[in-house]
C-alpha cells in the first residue's frame, strides 16, 4: 500500500455477466432509446440500477449471496471468521505457491424490476422539449425494508419507492372436509374447527373456510416525491448527502439543495450565473457531496477547476474553501481544442474522502485535499489521440463525457473509453490494466483477450477508424464500482457488463 493510499497494481478484472448484449451483424437493430445513460451500486452492492434513453430504470439483484439479516455479527464472531478466512488463504497459498491468492467467485445478478420513470415533456414557456433520457441515478437509504432511489432527466427529479410484497391466492374452500360427531367439522389435516354456536342454531352443517397459499412475489415501483422547477438549465449532476436527508442536483450554472421530505422547495446554494451573460467564462461540470462531512461538497468548471466548498461559511456559496487548479505548463502551446479537452466530465471523492479524482477528456488526475498546488498523480488515457482532436471535433467526439470511480478501498481506479475499452488503474502510481467490454474479448475469437493493457489501449484506441469511435454502442461513458467490493458495472451501449476481481 503507498503513502496515498493506492495498490501499487491495479485490480485485475475478470468478466463476469453481461446483460442486454445484442449483435447488430445478426439483424438486431439497436434502439436509440435502449441505450443505457446511468449505471449506479446501491450502498450494500446488492442491487445494480440502469437508466437508458427511454425513460426507463432496470434493476438487478444479486443473488449468490445470503440476503443480509437485522442482526448484527459480534466482535468475537467476526474475530473467529477473520481467523478462519485467513487460515483458508495461507492454506491456499501453500498449496499454490508463495504467490498464489485465493480467486473470488464470480458475483450472479438477475434482473428483478423494470419501470417508466420518466416521459418525454414540453416546456410550453421556451418552446422546448424535454427529453425522457436518464442523466443521474442515486440510491437512497432504505425504509421499512423498501429500496429508494432518486433519478433525474435534464429537468425533473423524482424519488422512487420500490418493495416486493408476497401476492396471495385463492387455493380451496375446504370442500373436503369431515362433519364432526358433534356437529363441528374435522379438516383433512385432522385440525378440529368447531362451528359456531350461533351457525349450528341456523341449521349449519358444513363451515367452508377459504384457504390462501402464496403465489410468488410481486414488485412494484410507486413515485414518492418530485423535485422540478429549480433548474433553467439540464441537470448534470445529483448527490446524497452522508446524513440521507438532503441532497444537491447541479446544471450549468447552479446548485441546488433539495430535503428528501419537502418535494416542493428547494434551496439555491452557488450560483455562478454573471449579470451579464456575455461575461461568463466557465460553467458547472460535476457536483458531489463529501462522503463522511454533510457541510462539504465539491464542483468541477469547464475550465478544469475544483472547487471544494463549506456550507458552514454561508447560505450562498460565493466562495470557497479549496481551489484545485493545475499550473499552466507554459511549455506546451494552447490549441483551438485546449479549453474543450480541459473540461471536466466527472468528480469522485475516494472512499475515505481523502481524495478527489477528476476526469477530462485526455487525463485523469488524483487530488489531495490538503495539498491544491498540484495533483498526486495524472494519468493520460487519451494520449492516443492527441493527434486527431481535429477530426474528433468534426464528429462531435471531442464532447463525449466519460465517467470514473474508485474501488471500494480507493486502491484502483476505473474509467472507460472508446470502441468498448474498460480500463483501471493503480490510485498510487497510475499503473494500468485494460479490458475490452465485448462478447468477443470475454470468449477470446477477438484475437485481444492477452494482450497488454498499452497494446489493447493502441488497438482499440490509436488503431480505430473514425466510424468506431463515433459508434455509440462501442463507447463506454457509463462505470461504476461496488461500494463494498471489487465489482464493477460497465455499461456499453445497451449492454452491461459485471466485471469482478
Amino acid at each position: 500500500m503507498d503513502s496515498n493510499g493506492g495498490h501499487q497494481h491495479p485490480l485485475r478484472y475478470s468478466f463476469a455477466q453481461a446483460f442486454g448484449e445484442r449483435d447488430p451483424d445478426q439483424g438486431v437493430v439497436i434502439q436509440e432509446a435502449d441505450m443505457i445513460s446511468a449505471v449506479r451500486f446501491n450502498e450494500r452492492g446488492d442491487m445494480i440500477a440502469t437508466g437508458d434513453r427511454g425513460g426507463r430504470i432496470v434493476l438487478l439483484r444479486r443473488v449468490d449471496q445470503p440476503k443480509s439479516t437485522s442482526k448484527k455479527t459480534g466482535r468475537r464472531k467476526k474475530a473467529l471468521l477473520r481467523a478462519a478466512q485467513n487460515k483458508k488463504d495461507e492454506a491456499n497459498k501453500a498449496a499454490g505457491g508463495e504467490g498464489a491468492v485465493r480467486a473470488a467467485d464470480p458475483p450472479e445478478f438477475r434482473f428483478w424490476t423494470q419501470f417508466q420513470s420518466h416521459e418525454p415533456e414540453f416546456d410550453y414557456l421556451k418552446s422546448m422539449e424535454i427529453e425522457e433520457k436518464i442523466n443521474q441515478i442515486r440510491w437512497v437509504r432504505q425504509v421499512s425494508g423498501a429500496h429508494r432511489l432518486i433519478s433525474s432527466n435534464d429537468k425533473t427529479i423524482k424519488l422512487w419507492r420500490i418493495s416486493e410484497r408476497e401476492v396471495k391466492a385463492l387455493a380451496s374452500f375446504s370442500s373436503d372436509q369431515l362433519h364432526g360427531a358433534d356437529g363441528g367439522s374435522v379438516g383433512t389435516n385432522g385440525v378440529a374447527r368447531p362451528i359456531p354456536s350461533k351457525l349450528v342454531g341456523y341449521g349449519a352443517k358444513r363451515l367452508v373456510i377459504p384457504e390462501l397459499e402464496t403465489a410468488g412475489s410481486m414488485v412494484s415501483a410507486t413515485p414518492r416525491r418530485t423535485f422540478s422547477n429549480a433548474h433553467a438549465y439540464h441537470i448534470n449532476s445529483i448527490s446524497m448527502n452522508s446524513d440521507d436527508e438532503v441532497f444537491l442536483s447541479a446544471d450549468d450554472l447552479r446548485v441546488n439543495l433539495w430535503n428528501l421530505n419537502a418535494g416542493g422547495v428547494g434551496f439555491n446554494i452557488l450560483d455562478i450565473k454573471p449579470d451579464n451573460m456575455e461575461d461568463l467564462t466557465e460553467v458547472i461540470t460535476s457536483a458531489e457531496f463529501h462522503p463522511q462531512h454533510c457541510n462539504l461538497f465539491i464542483h468541477s468548471s469547464s475550465r478544469g477547476v475544483v472547487k471544494l466548498v463549506d456550507l458552514r461559511q454561508s447560505a450562498l456559496c460565493e466562495g470557497w474553501a479549496r481551489e484545485f487548479e493545475e499550473p499552466e505548463d507554459l511549455g506546451s502551446g494552447q490549441s483551438f481544442f485546449s479549453e474543450i479537452i480541459a473540461s471536466i466530465s466527472d468528480i469522485k471523492f475516494s472512499p475515505d474522502g481523502r481524495y478527489i479524482l477528476t476526469r477530462d477528456y485526455m487525463t485523469l488526475r488524483l487530488w489531495d485535499v490538503n495539498m491544491e498546488r498540484a495533483p498526486v498523480v495524472v494519468i493520460p488515457v487519451h494520449e492516443h489521440l492527441r493527434a486527431r482532436l481535429s477530426d474528433l471535433y468534426e464528429n462531435d467526439c471531442i464532447f463525449d463525457k466519460f465517467q470514473c470511480d474508485f474501488s471500494h478501498d480507493g486502491g484502483s481506479i476505473v474509467t472507460g473509453s472508446y470502441n468498448a475499452l474498460f480500463q483501471t488503474y493503480s490510485s498510487a502510481n497510475g499503473a494500468a490494466t485494460a479490458l475490452e467490454a465485448s462478447v468477443d474479448f470475454v470468449s477470446g475469437t477477438s484475437g485481444r483477450r492477452h494482450m497488454s493493457a498499452e497494446a489493447l489501449a493502441a488497438n482499440l484506441i490509436a488503431g480505430a477508424s473514425a466510424q468506431e469511435l463515433v459508434d455509440p454502442t462501442r463507447r463506454v461513458t457509463q462505470v461504476h464500482s461496488s461500494p463494498k467490493s471489487h465489482i464493477a458495472a460497465v455499461a456499453t451501449g445497451p449492454a452491461l457488463y459485471v466485471y469482478y476481481a
